[in-house]
């Protein structure tokens, strides 16, 4: 059995180690790691927890983010997209003059046709104490110079930050250019 597994092996290895004329290459094109990058404005129009839903057009819960990712290209069709988003929660009526935190949001992307991404992203907020991840929608509009405005519908799931606290679901609009 030692003696046949040697010569398979020792038969594999000059079958494919032999560089004739004869023999017809496959080289495939190398592909960019880097697939794009993108800029935006995130707004959550809207949260659920505990049975009860809030809409964020009060002064007291508002908050505005402005993410900012790389795009990386995989072997296959999914994409990894690493993105931070700042956000700021201005406190209009209060004598706090805003609040920010940095929420760290790695993800996988699917591109579709017609410009059409599905994706899913793992979300930690740094400063609110809060995880969780976030699915979302992506539409994008590609212009002449390659860059591409998009729209996103997000739906950011999280966790925290008390033990009480329990899961809230979020939803929102994010708009951005892909470069």
């Amino acid at each position: 059995m030692y003696k046949l597994i040697c010569l398979i092996i020792l038969m594999t290895t000059i079958i494919y180690s032999a560089n004739t004329q004869d023999t017809i290459q496959n080289v495939k094109p190398e592909v960019s790691k880097v697939a794009g990058y993108h800029i935006g404005v995130v707004q959550i129009m809207f949260m659920h927890n505990n049975g009860e839903t809030t809409f964020f057009d009060r002064t007291s819960v508002y908050s505005v983010g402005f993410p900012f990712g790389i795009t990386l290209n995989t072997l296959g069709k999914i994409k990894i997209d690493m993105e931070l988003v700042p956000f700021i929660n201005p406190y209009i009526y209060s004598n706090l003059p805003y609040k920010i935190h940095l929420l760290y949001h790695p993800g996988i992307l699917y591109p579709l046709k017609n410009g059409w991404t599905l994706g899913l992203r793992a979300a930690f907020e740094i400063g609110e104490g809060q995880f969780g991840f976030t699915p979302l929608i992506n539409k994008a509009f590609k212009n002449n110079n390659g860059a591409s405005f998009f729209i996103e519908l997000v739906a950011p799931g999280r966790f925290g930050p008390e033990k009480n606290s329990g899961y809230a679901q979020l939803g929102g609009v994010h708009i951005g250019f892909g470069f």
